[in-house]
């Protein structure tokens, strides 16, 4: 769906009576550009991996990310659901991803803090690892010989 198309789906499903700019901005409010983990990781592991995002969101939120979102600079692989048709945890989002990055499943590594997505995308033959906290991810990518924090 296009944006405005998104917004009178919504405005329709939950009978809101908000103009699109009003809308966007209402909708948008929920979106936190500081992230839990610190920028330097995502340095660190784009040196060393082709890093991807992977997300169920809808257009407005995917164009809010795009513009908020400092640390999206090391993902040069943007998969957004609105985009692709599909979300998590269909496999057709996993496949995307992989075609967009270029590697077989066997050569990826997914993470998540959803135990459904985590579980779908190691049925995909994918490595995955479910996020907790900061020291955790840490751990798990230490062990797969990645930088951690």
């Amino acid at each position: 769906m296009e944006p405005r198309e998104w917004h009178q789906h919504l405005a329709r499903q939950l009978d809101i009576k908000l103009g699109f700019q009003e809308f966007c901005a209402a909708w948008n409010h929920a979106l936190h550009p500081e992230t839990i983990l610190n920028q330097s990781l995502f340095t660190r592991l784009a040196a060393r991996c082709r890093l991807a995002v992977l997300s169920n969101t809808d257009p407005l939120h995917s164009a809010a990310l795009e513009a908020q979102f400092t640390f999206l600079r090391h993902f040069p692989v943007r998969i957004y659901s609105c985009r692709i048709g599909a979300s998590k945890p269909a496999p057709a989002i996993y496949q995307a991803a992989l075609r967009a990055v270029g590697v077989q499943a066997a050569e990826a590594l997914y993470i998540d803090d959803i135990a459904e997505y985590v579980q779908a995308a190691r049925q995909m033959g994918l490595d995955a690892i479910r996020f907790e906290n900061p020291a955790q991810l840490s751990q798990e990518l230490s062990r797969r010989g990645l930088p951690g924090e």
